[in-house]
């Protein structure tokens, strides 16, 4: 029989939410794009709260580039060095901003106004991204699919990308210079996030158990297993089991040394983020 308005209504909707659904589940960071200093760094706030989009992306290109961003929309990345692309020439790394040209300071508020780092460029011209608050709760999420240039459009908005400078060698803030360690079962590893801690996960790029401090031995237990871009280790650590990115443990050298922690761990906020996971996680 013909469907009714409310009939039409929910198959819409349906079929929104498996489209929606499909993208976010097939995902996937391309391996190539992993050794960017900016989206290593980007990846390692995966599913936690960051807050804001804007402040968190100045803390990521900080700790991966070392520089420091301004106060300004468009000013605050050329005066950190960064310069200008094209949309087509956009790469890893870049840094997606959605303002309005003629109201770019630090007072800007208006909807749509938006930043997200870029991890790959589609074909068909939108960009798998990861930003922070694009649900309004501070939480940092990858992005399949996104078109800024859509969202813009519909706020009356400009879109401008910048890349930041990135040296060879290793960045402030333990992110590597792009080579890693592979590990097998039995091997020994300690925690490199200077500054920092590294998450501890229950499942490869999944909900966070701790984080464990900075130079903390580490015993690898299974992997490497590949979910989203990254090598992921199961570990014994002080605080129990779970899985750490491979890119952000260095070989211990010492043989027979016994699990220790250089500084507290720190306690995770009881906030739990659901991460949307990549097929077959």
């Amino acid at each position: 029989m013909p469907m009714t308005r409310h009939r039409h209504a929910v198959a819409a909707i349906l079929v929104a939410f498996v489209a929606l659904f499909g993208a976010g589940g097939s995902f996937r960071p391309a391996a190539a794009n992993e050794n960017h200093p900016i989206v290593q760094r980007a990846l390692r706030d995966l599913g936690t709260f960051q807050g804001d989009c804007w402040p968190w992306v100045k803390r990521v290109v900080h700790d991966a580039t070392g520089r420091t961003m301004g106060f300004d929309y468009r000013q605050g990345f050329l005066e950190a060095g960064a310069i200008e692309v094209g949309a087509a020439e956009a790469a890893p790394g870049d840094i997606i901003q959605v303002a309005r040209d003629d109201w770019t300071s630090p007072d800007a508020d208006y909807p749509g106004l938006h930043t997200a780092i870029v991890i790959t460029k589609n074909s068909d011209g939108t960009f798998d991204a990861i930003d922070s608050n694009q649900r309004w709760d501070g939480v940092v999420r990858l992005r399949p699919a996104y078109d800024p240039f859509a969202q813009a459009a519909a706020n009356g908005l400009q879109v401008r990308i910048y890349r930041f400078p990135v040296g060879n060698s290793a960045a402030p803030g333990g992110v590597p210079s792009g080579t890693q360690t592979t590990f097998s079962p039995g091997d020994l590893a300690r925690t490199n996030t200077p500054g920092d801690c590294l998450r501890l996960r229950a499942v490869p790029g999944g909900d966070i158990i701790q984080c464990v401090a900075d130079r903390t031995l580490v015993t690898i237990i299974e992997g490497p297993a590949r979910q989203l871009g990254i090598d992921w280790y199961r570990v014994s650590s002080p605080v129990g089991d779970g899985w750490m990115a491979g890119q952000f443990l260095v070989r211990e050298r010492t043989p027979g040394a016994t699990p220790s922690a250089q500084g507290p761990t720190k306690p995770i906020r009881q906030y739990r983020a659901v991460v949307p996971m990549a097929a077959n996680d």
